[in-house]
């Protein structure tokens, strides 16, 4: 029993050394690699600012402190680059349209609309904002752009993209009330295809379409390389066209100040 007693020990002393071996060494491993990381990168940082030792700059002096290349040639990327012509008088027709959702989407939805009349060459009604909201406080014109948005603003910011109308000719007006022109309650995520497809051949025959867009958004949110142009002016719409009216900036800033 004494000769077990003592066997136990001495295996468990080894393992006590063993531990404590490890634990040296993981410890001077740590402290080594970062000492060593340390001085590299500080060693590599002073190299390329300062003077070495032979009195000559280091390898990265002058690409750092080179001149810096002008930005006059950058431009912001809403702007449209060259060749981007302006809308004509004669087009396929109007594109009219009633939007359902939160602020979030009614904003997304009115950037895709302004896309797709630019895409089919369509002159754009002023879309009716449908009251989605039923709270107390919520006024009977928030069916009204012009109770959310400067009207005026949002026509002339893209005088160079979309005409703009504020509503249909009387004549078709009536018609739209007869429901005699083709509605069209296209995805969230519908392809530029589908418009071509199959909104444009109704627009040029019936010279009038309807959109009803729910979820926000009607066009899908990347397009491709080709249609690079349409993407920017999803920007110009969102950043430069559409502000909201002067008095609901004013009680904003209010409110900021206070």
């Amino acid at each position: 029993m004494l000769v077990k007693s003592k066997i136990k020990w001495v295996a468990l002393g080894g393992l006590v050394l063993s531990f404590v071996s490890l634990l040296v060494h993981l410890l001077l491993a740590k402290y080594s690699s970062a000492d060593l990381v340390r001085y590299s990168a500080i060693t590599g940082f002073t190299e390329d600012l300062n003077v070495n030792i032979e009195g000559r700059q280091g390898a990265g002096y002058s690409k750092l402190w080179k001149n810096v290349v002008s930005l006059e040639s950058l431009q912001p990327y809403a702007n449209p680059r060259s060749g981007y012509p302006v809308p004509t008088v004669q087009n396929n027709g109007f594109i009219y349209a009633k939007i359902f959702g939160g602020f979030e989407k009614i904003r997304s939805s009115i950037c895709d609309l302004v896309t797709i009349s630019r895409l089919l060459n369509a002159t754009l009604v002023i879309p009716e904002i449908q009251e989605s909201t039923h709270g107390k406080g919520i006024s009977s014109k928030f069916k009204s752009f012009s109770y959310l948005y400067n009207e005026d603003q949002f026509i002339a910011g893209l005088i160079k993209d979309v005409t703009i109308v504020k509503s249909l000719p009387p004549e078709l007006n009536e018609l739209r009330k007869l429901k005699q022109f083709p509605i069209f309650k296209p995805k969230t995520s519908a392809s530029p295809t589908f418009y071509m497809k199959e909104v444009l051949p109704k627009l040029k025959k019936a010279k009038v379409v309807g959109l009803v867009l729910y979820d926000g958004g009607c066009l899908q949110p990347i397009l491709p390389s080709r249609l690079a142009e349409y993407q920017r002016l999803r920007c110009r719409v969102a950043f430069h066209a559409l502000h909201f009216r002067p008095e609901i900036l004013a009680l904003g800033h209010l409110m900021v100040e206070r």
